[in-house]
């Protein structure tokens, strides 16, 4: 049995140091290049390329989390950058850190404490009531918890399985059908004579392997890893314009009715 090495550095940790170097390198570069393009000169090139990439990224947060919440911008902007980056730097050889479920988890316990904080944010002490089955007075016209509903608890901790499997899924078996190809293809070109040592199989076929599951699907993981969290908070926060599903509330007539019946 091997010995655990908790402080040992995995190929995974080294990784999330590169890429977080690339992504400093990127930013910085993108800051020096911004600062010295004059105000009356439309920016271009590099410049011009992260700024098209930070409007979408802006306009995705409007359309689905609000205007109000514009200013979430820059988070969804690193955190778009972060998971793509390494959902692509397997081209260069290195360990995918999102083939790791570490990772993802770690991600989607963002996604997940997010959540709550919007929810307190926007509904206060009132967002527990998602979890409850209300009871609705007649009266007053407002919901009361009466207790906690097992079925809405699941639900909330759902998406935190879902988002953080379906990135660590895709990633992991991209990765290992790239490696299976490579030594598939090692194999077949090893039986051919003299050119075999070359491997030009592997050569000719891996642009598109890679095209296909590191770029495409990394690239859409990313996104929809990042749409997915914007989802999750719009879902949070605009349930404090509350209407209680039918499942979740209790009529007063029934509850009086049935409290009648049982004296």
């Amino acid at each position: 049995m091997d010995k655990w090495e908790p402080l040992a550095l995995s190929p995974e940790i080294v990784t999330i140091g590169v890429v977080t170097l690339i992504l400093t390198v990127l930013f910085v570069a993108y800051y020096v290049k911004l600062k010295n393009v004059p105000a009356n000169i439309a920016p271009s090139g590099f410049v011009l390329l992260i700024q098209i990439y930070i409007e979408f990224i802006r306009s995705l947060v409007v359309d689905i989390l609000g205007k109000r919440l514009e200013k979430l911008t820059p988070f969804f902007l690193f955190l778009m950058s972060y998971v793509l980056t390494c959902n692509l730097i397997g081209i260069a050889g290195f360990e995918y850190p999102t083939g790791s479920l570490t990772v993802t988890l770690s991600l989607g316990l963002i996604m997940f404490i997010g959540t709550f904080v919007i929810g307190f944010r926007f509904q206060k002490l009132s967002y527990l009531t998602r979890f409850c089955i209300n009871y609705k007075s007649k009266k007053t016209g407002k919901h009361y918890p009466i207790f906690i509903n097992p079925l809405n608890v699941i639900e909330v901790v759902t998406p935190l399985i879902s988002i953080s499997f379906r990135l660590w899924g895709n990633i992991f078996a991209g990765g290992v059908i790239v490696t299976l190809w490579y030594f598939l293809m090692g194999y077949l070109t090893s039986l051919l004579p003299v050119i075999g040592v070359l491997s030009l199989l592997a050569g000719l076929t891996a642009p598109p392997i890679h095209g296909y599951f590191d770029i495409f699907v990394g690239t859409i993981q990313a996104l929809v890893f990042t749409m997915l969290t914007m989802v999750y908070w719009s879902l949070a926060k605009e349930h404090g314009n509350y209407k209680v599903d039918d499942i979740n509330l209790v009529d007063e007539n029934k509850l009086n009715s049935n409290m009648i019946s049982n004296h």
